[in-house]
């Protein structure tokens, strides 16, 4: 209800506007809604009092840079601009949204499962943010509250995407309720949208002959379909005796493109049985505020604001120095006749420049010209443009420690400038606060309309506070019913690395911190894995080391595997180990070596025979070099070809493959253990196929290597 009419202490009749409601006939809902819409506007525009769209293009234009009418200056005046509001501006929405915001969820209860369910959830929605770069759109947000009073986002279920899609919306775009006041339930929200004709057609696709027939035209086109068009969005409260009912409307000229209740709720007729997050229906937008006394929805001022006259006195006295800097070398005066005017004109100073002047008999020649000295400025006036500036950056809280300019003001050392900076962002803490309310509303629509559209799971890939990788999946059936869900305090800020990292140190050196905590609270990645690597360094050097390397073969062995399974042909490695041919042995039980093309399997099974023999050959040299066989480095090594038994023909493929030369160990497994077999899609693999020889084919027990050696064990 409006509680801001001009006369608080009368009662009676304020303001009358028509009814909305979604049984009202659609031409007569449409003129109510432009009824509401044109009352709105005149609220906000009155010059009398909220001068709202005047106030905002003098605001952009001063932004941008354009502060002066040169018009209205003669010619050899200098347009001077010394724009310290932008600077300004842009240095608190740096500092204030440097980070990404994060979600904070807390669980409904202590039990286990209201624990996993906020914790997944809580992955969920920073995931949602990173995908969706809120982090950039928090920075447009904030800029929108100093310039244009309010900063506002939309959230709203993209069908191309298949997820919900926030959107930074221009305040000019909108016309919201003059009667709410901020923080609450505004009645009537009106947005101006843009499609094209096609993207119109897609949205309301029975309405598609009355929509040609509005626009005056009769058969459609490739041209008109890229036509873009406005239409209205009109989210509105339904008010009848039975409460408040939350409704959305579109429409374009005369024509009402559509009309339903909020879609982004969840009511007892839609055979759903879930529970919604919030308690009642809410409108999509999410409405950002600053300097505002709580009276209406638009705030009333800005520092930006504020500071536009002292702008206006710092061009003007900076313009007044630059002219008396142009005529610092002072004016050249001759006497009549002792020079042409046009000579005059020609004189540059030049040091060379020769100069011929007529003089009167025998007077010198200094008598037929003079010099007339500048008008030096009083110190008083360059003084007043430095107060001028500094004047603008207190009342904008961005003094020069917290912008980075080089002038200390007033700071005579490092500690004294960094006391001030920490002052200056105590100054921006209120604004945090503000995008912190904001964003608490923002989470929980967001966590509403996921539980409104996320009818199918949604896979989510995030690291955890480790560095760990970590799958969610989350589900209209998966989202908590209650929870606290809400944006975690100071996280848009930036954070001080340098005294974190150097309090770190400190409790390290006193001996008050473990090196796990002290790698996380240095930044490091992966701080778990650095401290497994720690211990075992220190407890067997020589293991760590086998175990980076054994690290580094399966590596290259996964990379072997894809490249083969994805058509490529690897060449087989000489420096691979024990570890690297077990990795390929597990990788051909997978299923998508079973699964894949019979020559990929061949190539794969092929790769590992080269390695094998690579390997058996690298070990009998090495055997050999122990032995003292090999005493002569220079002499030529004819490496031995193994033995290889002569192949079985398998049924159905003369070309088929013996097990004997695969050099692969009997895989374990399968039917004869129990375990069911996969089948390729398809059908069966063909007799002789390299998949079926390797799930089949029994290979002979090679000859033990002689102790310590690295195949021991390995093939057997």
């Amino acid at each position: 209800m409006d509680n801001n009419f001009e006369h608080p202490d009368e009662t009676g009749l304020v303001d009358e506007l028509p009814v909305l409601a979604l049984d009202v006939p659609d031409k007569e809902l449409i003129e109510n809604f432009k009824r509401w819409e044109n009352d709105a506007k005149e609220y906000w525009n009155d010059p009398k009092g909220y001068d709202l769209e005047r106030r905002r293009k003098k605001n952009m234009r001063y932004w941008k840079g354009i502060q002066i009418d040169e018009d209205k200056l003669y010619s050899y005046q200098i347009p001077y601009i010394q724009n310290e509001l932008f600077i300004a501006t842009e240095t608190i929405t740096a500092y204030t949204t440097s980070s990404d915001p994060s979600a904070e969820v807390l669980p409904e209860d202590d039990t286990t499962q209201s624990k996993v369910m906020a914790e997944s959830l809580e992955w969920g929605l920073n995931v949602h943010s990173e995908k969706f770069k809120l982090g950039e759109k928090i920075n447009k947000i904030e800029r929108s509250m100093y310039l244009k009073y309010v900063g506002i986002v939309k959230l709203y279920w993209d069908e191309v995407a298949q997820d919900v899609v926030p959107r930074v919306v221009e305040p000019e775009n909108i016309v919201v309720d003059k009667s709410c006041r901020m923080g609450e339930n505004p009645l009537f929200v009106c947005e101006t949208c843009t499609a094209t004709v096609q993207q119109i057609f897609n949205l309301f696709p029975e309405k598609k002959d009355a929509f040609m027939k509005e626009i005056g035209r009769v058969r459609s086109s490739s041209k008109l379909e890229s036509s873009v068009y406005a239409y209205k969005e009109v989210w509105f409260t339904e008010v009848t005796d039975d409460g408040e009912t939350e409704c959305v409307a579109w429409y374009i000229g005369n024509l009402l493109l559509g009309k339903s209740k909020n879609p982004n709720y969840l009511y007892d007729g839609d055979g759903v049985q879930l529970t919604n997050f919030l308690p009642r229906p809410m409108k999509p937008y999410i409405f950002f505020n600053y300097m505002n006394s709580g009276a209406h929805m638009i705030d009333e001022t800005s520092p930006f604001e504020q500071a536009i006259p002292l702008q206006d006195a710092l061009n003007k006295r900076g313009r007044q120095i630059m002219e008396n800097a142009d005529t610092a070398n002072s004016i050249l005066v001759f006497k009549s006749g002792s020079i042409s005017s046009d000579e005059a004109e020609n004189i540059t100073r030049d040091p060379n420049q020769i100069l011929l002047l007529q003089t009167n008999g025998d007077q010198p020649v200094n008598s037929a010209f003079g010099e007339i000295t500048p008008h030096l400025l009083p110190n008083y006036v360059l003084n007043d443009k430095q107060d001028i500036k500094n004047a603008i950056h207190e009342i904008m809280g961005t003094p020069s420690q917290f912008r980075g300019a080089q002038d200390r003001g007033g700071a005579n050392t490092l500690g004294e400038a960094r006391m001030m900076k920490e002052q200056a962002g105590g100054r921006q803490d209120e604004i945090i606060r503000c995008l912190e309310r904001g964003l608490d509303e923002y989470y929980k629509l967001l966590t509403q309309m996921m539980k409104v559209w996320y009818k199918d799971a949604k896979k989510f890939a995030c690291r955890d506070n480790d560095g760990k990788f970590v799958f969610v999946e989350l589900s209209r059936e998966k989202i908590p019913d209650v929870a606290w869900v809400k944006v975690e305090h100071g996280t848009t800020q930036k954070k001080d690395k340098a005294r974190e990292e150097e309090i770190a140190m400190q409790l390290a050196q006193l001996g008050l911190i473990d090196p796990y905590n002290l790698f996380k609270d240095l930044g490091m990645k992966n701080a778990d894995q650095r401290y497994d690597t720690l211990v075992k360094f220190k407890m067997s050097p020589d293991a760590l080391t086998t175990e980076i390397r054994a690290e580094m073969q399966n590596r290259q062995a996964y990379i072997d595997f894809a490249c083969i399974m994805n058509g490529e042909d690897v060449k087989g490695h000489d420096d691979v180990d024990a570890e690297h041919i077990l990795a390929h042995r597990t990788q051909i039980t997978t299923d998508k070596f079973l699964y894949a093309d019979p020559e990929r399997q061949k190539a794969m099974v092929n790769h590992i025979q080269e390695e094998v023999y690579l390997l058996s050959q690298r070990v009998k040299l090495q055997e050999a070099s122990m032995q003292g066989l090999l005493l002569d480095p220079n002499a030529p090594i004819t490496p031995e070809v193994p033995e290889v038994a002569q192949p079985t023909p398998m049924a159905g493929d003369p070309n088929a493959m013996p097990p004997e030369a695969s050099g692969m160990p009997p895989i374990t497994g399968g039917a004869e253990n129990g375990m069911p077999m996969p089948q390729p899609a398809g059908g069966m693999m063909g007799a002789g196929s390299p998949g079926e020889m390797l799930m089949n084919q029994q290979m002979p027990e090679p000859a033990p290597a002689p102790a310590g050696g690295a195949l021991n064990g390995l093939l057997g």
